[in-house]
């Protein structure tokens, strides 16, 4: 059972895509059509999983509006109760759907602290029964500007928007910074020992290193994929190794800092974070924001 169902025109896959990957980042399961595996029969999996899921949400436009598929799936959810429609080119909606609030996502491209995002996230949440949201912080850290077809960025800035939300509310906090020197041999750039947390004296890298198993959310050059490995190993106390048995990952390395109980990724293109709160830890990485993967650590 998924907490958010996407509904929408075939037109539309790319924008479902992205709210996909960005609603995943809340910690939500969600299902669309693109994980129906081969062999199973198409029809009974929608509806199976039209039927179950928690939330329902309806990108409307004009292609989606003219789809048999669309409005009968949006029928079902407004008659279970669990319809969030979420519009995304101005139009006129059908009439039987008109009363219901709609989320404006018209000019929506990533960004977590949109109102219109924010607003169908609330209602998402109201549905499923979870703790109210907290408005999304921006990501501190400049990157490179990104076509809006992914805004794979966004996905990740999203993620680590969360983690400094819990960074600012925590009556505890630690932040410990990467060495200034990359010299393996040398540690006289880092940190004095008796002044870091006991964490931080063995080692941010072992604090996440091991084998996570997840899923590939998006990809700007494929599909989603499940059952993805990947595997982090120690460079240096400050400095992990990233490989996966997917090829498009290729191999990066990871200068770690730590914000809380989250570890991230000091510099470099490849967004990555491990939250430690989570059990078992959690790992959301976006190589050289080409792909978003999210998975788990493996025992």
């Amino acid at each position: 059972m998924a907490d958010v169902f996407i509904s929408y025109a075939s037109e539309d896959r790319e924008r479902a895509a992205q709210l996909a990957s960005t609603l995943g980042e809340f910690g939500w399961s969600v299902w669309w059509d693109r994980k129906i595996i081969p062999g199973q029969a198409f029809d009974h999996v929608i509806e199976h999983e039209l039927e179950s899921a928690r939330s329902v949400i309806v990108l409307w436009s004009q292609r989606s509006i003219e789809s048999e598929w669309v409005r009968n799936e949006a029928a079902v959810a407004m008659e279970r109760g669990v319809l969030v429609p979420a519009m995304i080119e101005r139009l006129k909606l059908p009439l039987e759907f008109r009363r219901k609030q709609t989320a404006d996502l018209v000019d929506w491209e990533g960004d977590s602290s949109h109102s219109g995002f924010q607003a169908l996230c609330e209602g998402v949440n109201t549905l499923i029964g979870g703790a109210p949201l907290q408005q999304a912080m921006p990501y501190p850290v400049q990157r490179k500007r990104r076509s809006p077809r992914w805004a794979l960025a966004a996905i990740v800035a999203l993620v680590v928007a969360v983690g400094m939300g819990v960074y600012l509310i925590s009556p505890s906090r630690t932040i410990t910074p990467p060495p200034a020197s990359q010299d393996n041999n040398s540690e006289i750039n880092s940190p004095s020992e008796d002044t870091k947390p006991v964490s931080a004296v063995t080692g941010l890298a072992d604090l996440v290193i091991g084998t996570y198993s997840g899923d590939v959310i998006a990809d700007s050059k494929g599909s989603s994929r499940s059952d993805i490995d990947v595997t982090i190993t120690k460079l240096d106390r400050y400095t992990v190794r990233v490989t996966s048995d997917y090829h498009r990952f290729g191999t990066v390395d990871v200068t770690l800092t730590r914000i809380g109980n989250k570890i991230f990724n000091a510099e470099g293109d490849s967004p990555f974070i491990v939250d430690l709160d989570r059990n078992p830890p959690a790992l959301t990485f976006n190589p050289h924001n080409e792909l978003a993967y999210g998975g788990t650590k493996q025992k």
